[in-house]
């Protein structure tokens, strides 16, 4: 193996020899290994001397940065070397690595980065992608690139899959590669299940409960018992703390315990404080986010209690929009996390929710790709020079989430819809999500490019300050102030600023609204409604709607530009700043394309016309500024912009007598007739030149339509005084009317000689007559060429329905002679003839039918 003859022994050890002869064997691999089995760690330093390796450098993909730098310093430790000698890292502002690096663990973007940079990975012989079941977008990205890269340029790179659980048919059928499987350490894990008392239990309360309980197990022998708990995010994480704390200072908890934050927005010191040995007859209790689920070595923790739930992001292409949800973590998220207990010593689990519960849960991870904003993913497909269609998915992309993506990166001038722009190509190069690489960008050329690096970086990987977490002006006062700046935020500004090529030095000073608002344009908000009324809610530039946190200080700021929002009912603003009219002033002179100058008319409720000359940025009116009465040739002007804003309202102005419904239906009716003919028909030629007249199509062409009649209409009253009809009737020209007259005649002419008109407005086209006019009929009536029947309501003398069919002859035939016994009685004056397919069709009665055939002789 190497210098590590001296490690622990560990279930994958059993297995190395495999993998090395498989890897030999095949370029790709896939290895699921169960808790505790030591692959993290193992396998690389098991294949660092590998013959077919021939002296190229592992890489070593890890999901979280705190994971990475752990990983490496394990195994530089089982080699007797410091960091960054044969095994180092690389992770975000952080690298320990040198020429003689031969394991590098790396960060899921690092690794996007360096296939970006080198597509033939040069040097790098193997790949392994731990924890690969955890579905992270990146990862899945990684993989993509990574097998492309080997089809196309690297036939010799080899690839190894790792994970606890995945659906390894599938993968193993794509990446045509073997499966490998090892079961992780043997201690055994009994596992409880707390269910919350009732739906009042609050979640802290009743971890907080559950603990105590598990504290007066007995600590297993040789353990220092630690405990392990999941929470879904830092919010529970600092509750929990609080009541902790609160809790050991009333006596309730034991002096003794170490209750400690676990979570990926703690500082170093804080994560090596959690990861750190405890003294001696303290026990830890470490309050963990899904952090600890994998990858991470946790010694001496003998207890996991487990709140069954996750925090994560769901992203809406409708909206644009993310939302944080709360959910019921996998059957595999759990088998992940009891596995914590039982690494080193036999331990303890306990769920809160119920066994009945668990089984209904979800056998595995969703993955992040099907739920989360892909334009990032997007960009680096269009740096990439590829498809997604083209690349290797365990979950392809979804198709909205692609197009959202890619309409997005079209408004910021990333691309032009095929490839990148040269603007997108600059974006492209820092590595940084898209709307604030263009940010950062844009704001170098304004001269403030320095300090919106940092402003960035703040809101990218800066802690929140406790109080005014949603006013980005207050966080940056704060952030200020804090020892990290220097150590944290500038590197990473740094960093970005060198890659986008900004201006050393700044010539403006930074305006965070700007900058919020160059990012997110669409969030730009206006003012709706006060704080007064509750919390203050704003209008998007989008259209769409949000609200402020009720105690925030930005309530009732007339303008917003919002770097952070959540969506849900409603949308929260997590993250914003003001913004005034100068600075909109400064964003239009930056960005004119994001303004436009709208005539905006709107009748009062007396009928009054206003108009006004608006600068609109997006749907918000940021200046109106009310005109005079419009000269004669403005009219046209104003009813085509107000047409375009307001169709269906125009429409709906028009004088829709039943004439005009009636010919709207029938020319409706001809067009979807025609429509069904094969393409190289006569009819469906007659169909390419008949008008849609169906209401949305309608009112999209309305103006077009009324155009030649609007020169003297000066209000809604005056649109509904035009003949509608006849302009209606006027779409088509003479052939096409007495094409519709043909196929979609207005009246039937029925076997007592009367024409009956025909209602289109309904389902079917329906022919009221009464039933003694269909008299001698031996089939149905139809149009459309005979083949539509007609519904045919048969009437009463008194001309009320008895009967609705549309199959004349089978009336006749079985339903007429019930019919016949009651009108016989109800209608004894009018004739009933037991034959009905013989007998004469008439409107009259017995006697005036008499009379008029007396009269004829």
């Amino acid at each position: 193996m190497t210098d590590s003859t001296n490690a622990i022994p560990l279930p994958i050890d059993a297995m190395l020899d495999d993998i090395r002869q498989q890897l030999a064997q095949h370029p790709n691999l896939l290895l699921t290994a169960e808790p505790g089995a030591g692959k993290t760690t193992r396998v690389p330093l098991a294949l660092m001397d590998a013959d077919w390796l021939d002296g190229q450098q592992i890489l070593l993909l890890e999901p979280r940065r705190l994971a990475a730098r752990n990983a490496a310093l394990f195994m530089a430790r089982q080699l007797g070397e410091a960091v960054g000698e044969r095994v180092g890292y690389r992770i975000r502002l952080e690298q320990k690595s040198s020429a003689r690096t031969r394991i590098l663990v790396i960060t899921e973007g690092i690794l996007t980065r360096m296939l970006q940079t080198d597509p033939e990975l040069t040097g790098v012989g193997l790949i392994l992608f731990d924890e690969f079941h955890e579905r992270h977008l990146q990862s899945d990205l990684a993989l993509a690139l990574a097998h492309q890269s080997q089809q196309l340029l690297r036939p010799d790179l080899r690839l190894l899959v790792m994970s606890a659980t995945l659906d390894t048919d599938s993968l193993s059928a794509a990446l045509d590669a073997p499966a490998l499987h090892c079961p992780g350490r043997g201690f055994p894990v009994v596992t409880h299940y707390r269910p919350a008392r009732n739906s009042n239990e609050r979640l802290a309360e009743q971890l907080s409960r559950v603990l105590r309980e598990a504290l007066n197990e007995p600590i297993p022998t040789g353990s220092p018992g630690h405990v392990l708990m999941f929470l879904p995010g830092t919010g529970d994480i600092r509750r929990l703390q609080e009541l902790l704390t609160e809790q050991q200072q009333q006596g309730q908890l034991p002096a003794q315990l170490a209750i400690l934050p676990l979570h990926g927005q703690l500082d170093d010191s804080a994560q090596k404080a959690a990861l750190a040995p405890a003294p001696e007859g303290v026990r830890k209790v470490l309050l963990a986010t899904n952090i600890a689920e994998s990858s991470l070595t946790l010694d001496g923790v003998a207890l996991v209690i487990d709140s069954g739930l996750e925090r994560r992001m769901e992203f809406s292409p409708a909206s644009g929009l993310s939302e944080l949800q709360t959910r019921n973590i996998s059957q595999a998220s759990a088998t992940q996390r009891e596995g914590r207990a039982g690494r080193q010593c036999p331990g303890l689990c306990y769920r809160l929710w119920s066994e009945g519960e668990h089984s209904r849960r979800p056998a595995h991870i969703s993955p992040e790709i099907a739920q989360q904003d892909l334009s990032s993913l997007l960009l680096e497909l269009l740096t990439w020079g590829a498809a997604a269609d083209e690349l290797l998915w365990l979950t392809p992309p979804p198709a909205p989430a692609l197009a959202q993506a890619s309409d997005l990166l079209q408004q910021l001038g990333i691309s032009d819809g095929q490839q990148l722009t040269d603007h997108g190509r600059q974006c492209a190069a820092a590595g940084l999500e898209p709307r604030w690489a263009h940010a950062l960008l844009l704001s170098g050329r304004y001269g403030m490019g320095r300090a919106a690096s940092e402003l960035v970086a703040l809101i990218q990987d800066g802690p929140r300050n406790p109080g005014h977490q949603d006013d980005l002006d207050q966080r940056l006062h704060y952030a200020r102030q804090q020892g990290f700046w220097r150590s944290r935020i500038q590197p990473l500004a740094q960093r970005w600023a060198d890659a986008l090529n900004l201006p050393p030095r700044d010539s403006s000073p930074l305006q965070p609204a700007l900058i919020a608002a160059l990012a997110f344009p669409d969030r730009i908000a206006r003012l709706r409604a006060p704080s007064g009324s509750g919390n203050s809610r704003y209008q998007l530039a989008n259209g769409s709607g949000a609200e402020l946190g009720q105690d925030s200080r930005l309530n009732d700021s007339p303008w917003l530009a919002i770097a952070e929002m959540t969506g849900g009912n409603p949308n929260r603003i997590r993250l914003a700043v003001a913004l005034d009219d100068q600075q909109l002033a400064q964003l239009q002179e930056w960005q004119p394309h994001l303004f436009r100058e709208v005539l905006d008319i709107r009748w009062l409720d007396n009928g009054t016309l206003l108009t006004e000359q608006q600068q609109r940025l997006g749907k918000l009116v940021w200046k109106a500024r009310k005109l005079a009465s419009p000269q004669p040739e403005q009219w046209l002007s104003i009813w085509k912009n107000w047409m375009a804003d307001n169709p269906q309202q125009a429409l709906e102005c028009l004088d829709w007598q039943d004439s005009s419904r009636q010919l709207q239906a029938r020319m409706v009716l001809v067009y979807e007739y025609l429509q069904g003919f094969p393409t190289d028909s006569q009819q469906h030629m007659q169909f390419s030149k008949w008008p849609d007249c169906r209401n949305e199509a309608l009112a999209q062409r309305l103006y077009a339509v009324l155009e030649p009649w609007l020169d003297k209409v000066r209000n809604q009253r005056d649109l509904a005084r035009l003949d509608w009809f006849d302009i209606l009737k006027q779409q088509l020209d003479w052939e096409q009317q007495q094409l519709l007259d043909q196929l979609a005649p207005l009246t039937i002419k029925v076997p007592s000689g009367s024409r009956i008109t025909l209602d289109y407005c309904q389902e079917a086209p329906v022919l009221a007559v009464k039933l003694q006019e269909m008299f001698g009929s031996t089939r149905h009536p139809t149009i459309l060429d005979g083949r539509l029947p007609v519904l045919v309501h048969l009437l009463s003398p008194a001309r009320r329905p008895v009967q609705i069919t549309r199959d004349l002859p089978g009336f006749w035939s079985n339903s007429y002679a019930e019919v016949r016994k009651d009108l016989r009685g109800r209608y004894p004056k009018h004739p009933w003839p037991e034959d009905p397919t013989g007998a004469e069709a008439t409107a009259l009665t017995s006697n005036a039918l008499a009379r008029q055939k007396q009269s004829g002789q």
